[in-house]
């Protein structure tokens, strides 16, 4: 099972690694003094069995710069940042020992604000709790050779 804090780190550790001296956040900030990404994660669910189940997580990464003097955001900046992001995540994303390949991807830029959104779709399973069943203790078996 990869738990969405080890999906979370993952993503936290490429963003980090590719976009020095910027602020990443899970929370809308508004009020910041820096570049910011804001990452929003949406999960759903669909169980196959009783163990198994597929996920299907969107990750929408939103490149939020800070606009100049004059109120303007340079769209280069945020192609830059498309480019990378492209870069970071396709066509595979890693979360510990898994890769789960991503499809596809889209970005799209609306009102100075870069939105690369991207989906991580993969079978996971819900580890079988053994504690409450009886274990056969000792087995004997008897083999005989047919003539």
């Amino acid at each position: 099972m990869i738990p969405m804090l080890d999906i979370r780190k993952a993503l936290s550790d490429l963003i980090k690694a590719n976009f020095p001296g910027w602020l990443l956040t899970y929370n809308n900030s508004p009020d910041v003094e820096q570049d910011y990404i804001y990452i929003e994660l949406q999960e759903h669910r669909q169980t196959v069995d009783p163990v198994y189940y597929d996920r299907d997580i969107e990750i929408d990464v939103h490149v939020i710069p800070l606009p100049d003097v004059r109120g303007n955001v340079k769209r280069s900046k945020l192609y830059d940042a498309q480019d990378t992001l492209e870069q970071v995540f396709l066509p595979v994303f890693r979360i510990d020992d898994r890769a789960v390949t991503i499809q596809e991807a889209d970005g799209r830029i609306v009102d100075e604000v870069l939105h690369f959104t991207f989906h991580l779709r993969f079978t996971d399973y819900r580890p079988e709790d053994n504690n409450d069943k009886e274990l056969m203790q000792e087995l004997e078996i008897t083999l005989t050779k047919e003539e």
